[in-house]
């Protein structure tokens, strides 16, 4: 059913904004960032203090896998736009296996073809860097950074290791310092990029709760 009064039209899109974002899991503030808004202008659109105009709420739409005439109506539909985390996650993990799949192919080929070939197990090694690299590509796109951090984090060791069983060769294992010292900088580095990132959604959620809280003493004053 359309809504038409202009309060209760106000109130349908409230609630709509809301209850899209919540199920992209996005803050106040990362729904403003990706349109180009502040994020006082999405709390005060969440709280029906106001309306965004059309093409704010095209932008929406397209956002949320939704069309315009879902926020204005009280018949939900679900955001076509929570449903490909799932899918990315997976395909994540699914790209993650095969790059096993490639290992396990070229250990099985190596092993009938050259069966005196020694080590050819290190093909199970090499996998592992391999593996993070796709996973970093993927976290980069699709992800949150944290997933990025532990991607990096696995190539560093994951590439020690490869080098340490390779090269048979006297205090080879020293590799393991210098993957330390890295992981020490990759850890500063991310602390450092995502310092004010991480700040700036626990405002957003705290602001988030208190309007909450607001609108409900608000709703139980009227009653």
């Amino acid at each position: 059913m359309i809504v038409r009064d202009d309060e209760k039209v106000k109130k349908t899109i409230a609630e709509n904004i809301v209850r899209y974002r919540r199920e992209c899991n996005l803050t106040q503030a990362e729904l403003a960032e990706k349109i180009h808004y502040s994020d006082k202008s999405v709390s005060k659109w969440e709280r029906a203090d106001g309306v965004p105009d059309i093409f704010v709420l095209v932008m929406l739409a397209e956002l949320f896998g939704v069309t315009v005439n879902d926020f204005l109506t009280e018949k939900h539909r679900k955001s076509h736009r929570a449903a490909p985390k799932l899918k990315r996650s997976i395909i994540t993990l699914m790209s993650a296996g095969l790059v096993w799949l490639v290992a396990a192919v070229v250990f099985f080929a190596f092993k009938v073809a050259f069966p005196d070939l020694p080590r050819i197990w290190l093909a199970f090694i090499y996998a592992i860097p391999a593996m993070f690299i796709v996973t970093l590509v993927l976290s980069a796109l699709w992800h949150p950074p944290i997933f990025s951090y532990l991607s990096v984090c696995g190539i560093v060791w994951g590439v020690a290791l490869s080098v340490d069983i390779s090269l048979n060769v006297p205090n080879v294992s020293l590799i393991y310092i210098i993957a330390a010292v890295l992981q020490v900088l990759i850890a500063l580095w991310w602390l450092m990029k995502n310092t004010s990132l991480l700040a700036k959604v626990r405002f957003s959620n705290k602001t988030e709760s208190t309007e909450t809280a607001a609108n409900k003493a608000e709703s139980a004053a009227e009653k």
